[in-house]
């Protein structure tokens, strides 16, 4: 609501004011009311007041001047709208000079003020909304541990370090059929739903919420800050007031919802490490298999250490890969997360047992191909099970990784597959106008992407992605020179999309803009041309 001050030194002009119309409907509260400009002055210095209607003529300090000191001595950004009459309209002029938003001549009628409130209400949203993407802004570098002081200051205007207890994820379920069967825009509407819903239930500590940080997996949902202040009046702890916020979004969503509250933080800048704890009670409650509804990282990070996986079940697992074996390796994967869920094994153990697997994967393309680079494997093994084992905490993303590894393994071994690159690279040159990765381009030509980018990193020396960007800027540059086509239509034309990127990646490449690039070698041309 945006919070209204009424000053005039007419008790009956006030009066009149407030009941012209329903200043709720326009988004507005009319917080109190002042005779005159030393006690309006007292309200503004205590009160968060965003719109004030001022009397232009009071006695003892007239509206300008309760204006220019309000200016001077109160740090705060406050909208004024000056109530004048005919005689005093130069006195008004004046007080436009002072970054008053508007005036209004006495009598006040209902359309004007209406019209006012309005326009009040539109800038206020526009800056609410540019204020919260600079708040989000500011809370994603200190979730991720990316933070400057300046982060950690803009934090602290809307956040209290007091009573700060874990950062708290509210995440859809996004293996649940409903939610599985939104696109991506649908998905993003039901997140920002859910923001909104919990920004509800938050009251005065709505900053506390923010969007889901992280993409990696593409998780949708909400963060909490949660600090005592939110729940210490009426709950107990702060599982009673999580088991709650749970409950409401459950009845509130048809889509179910998961809670994982991260480890202890009692600074803002061990925030990071609470962000980054949601991953592990994810992890550990998949393996676990655990039913309860709200998942507390300090309750998993105490299981006692077990002996571990037997020997044989991983043999058994990595001669299935190595064979091919689908549904040898799904029985394998389920037989040693089986042991995991059953061992009350803590994190330290699940990762040493994990990378183990890993590592004897790695060993194995080297047996087929000499030639591979140990550290590609390495990177490709340590995000993709990263990803799928610990993010996801899925007995379905763990098999899936191996299933995908054991077909990026046979077609290490098989020479003809890297014939394959070839058909691949006529393909691009064709069509590199159009969107295309090599997860699209794998799917097309039967070819791991993992494999399919190793080979172009062989041949080129470069990644796919930056060996595509390259041959789009060759094709840029053509069109540059042999075109009078618009910045924009050539970005498109190629496949850069939008042509804020597509100049940023040529300004990179030739320290110029494109139009630039085109003035001066026609430019050239021309100086060639006339001395011939």
């Amino acid at each position: 609501m945006i919070k209204v001050l009424l000053v005039d030194d007419e008790q009956f002009i006030r009066q009149g004011l407030r009941h012209l119309v329903d200043w709720e409907k326009y988004g507005c509260q009319i917080m109190a009311e002042a005779e005159n400009g030393m006690e309006a002055i007292r309200i503004l210095e205590e009160v968060d007041i965003d719109l004030a209607f001022v009397d232009i003529r009071m006695p003892g300090m007239t509206g300008m001047e309760l204006i220019s000191y309000v200016r001077r001595n109160v740090y705060r950004q406050i909208r004024f709208v000056i109530l004048t009459g005919y005689a005093e309209f130069q006195y008004a002029r004046k007080a436009l000079q002072l970054d008053v938003m508007d005036y209004m001549l006495k009598p006040v009628q209902e359309e004007e003020l209406i019209g006012i409130l309005k326009k009040v209400n539109q800038e206020f949203q526009h800056q609410q909304k540019e204020q919260q993407d600079k708040y989000d802004f500011h809370l994603a570098m200190v979730l991720t541990g990316k933070y400057s002081e300046e982060n950690v200051r803009q934090v602290k205007r809307y956040l209290s370090e007091e009573g700060l207890e874990r950062y708290v994820s509210f995440e859809f379920d996004k293996n649940h059929q409903e939610f599985a069967s939104l696109d991506r825009n649908g998905r993003i509407e039901q997140q920002r739903e859910l923001v909104q819903y919990l920004k509800g239930l938050a009251g005065e500590f709505a900053y506390h919420v923010a969007p889901m940080m992280e993409t990696e997996e593409e998780s949708f949902g909400a963060g909490l800050i949660l600090a005592r202040a939110l729940y210490e009046e009426e709950y107990d702890s702060d599982e009673e007031y999580l088991e709650y916020l749970q409950k409401r979004v459950a009845q509130h969503f048809s889509c179910p919802i998961q809670v994982y509250a991260g480890q202890a933080a009692r600074t803002f800048e061990q925030l990071s490490q609470s962000f980054f704890s949601i991953r592990v009670a994810r992890c550990l409650h998949g393996l676990a298999q655990d039913e309860s509804q709200v998942r507390n990282y300090e309750d998993f990070r105490h299981r006692k250490s077990s002996m571990g996986i037997r020997q044989e079940d991983v043999d058994r697992l990595l001669e299935a890969v190595k064979n091919d074996q689908v549904s040898e390796i799904e029985a394998s994967a389920e037989q040693i997360f089986a042991q995991i869920r059953s061992s009350d094994m803590n994190l330290e153990m699940v990762n040493a047992s994990i990378y183990h697997i890993l590592y004897q994967l790695m060993e194995m393309v080297q047996e087929f191909d000499d030639e591979t680079n140990q550290q590609e494997i390495l990177e490709y093994i340590g995000k993709e099970s990263f990803n799928k084992m610990v993010l996801a905490g899925s007995t379905e993303e763990i098999t899936g990784f191996f299933s995908d590894y054991a077909g990026y393994l046979a077609q290490v071994r098989t020479q003809e597959s890297r014939k394959v690159l070839d058909r691949v690279d006529a393909y691009v040159q064709k069509n590199y106008m159009e969107k295309m990765s090599l997860k699209s381009l794998g799917e097309l030509f039967y070819v791991n992407n993992v494999y399919l980018g190793q080979l172009y990193k062989k041949k080129y020396g470069m990644s796919f992605r930056d060996y595509l960007n390259n041959l789009r800027m060759e094709k840029a540059q053509e069109l540059l020179l042999g075109t009078n086509l618009r910045i924009y239509a050539i970005a498109e034309a190629v496949g850069f999309g939008k042509a804020e990127y597509f100049i940023n990646k040529f300004v990179q490449l030739h320290n110029m803009t494109p139009n630039q690039y085109r003035i001066r070698n026609r430019m050239a041309e021309s100086e060639v041309g006339h001395e011939g």
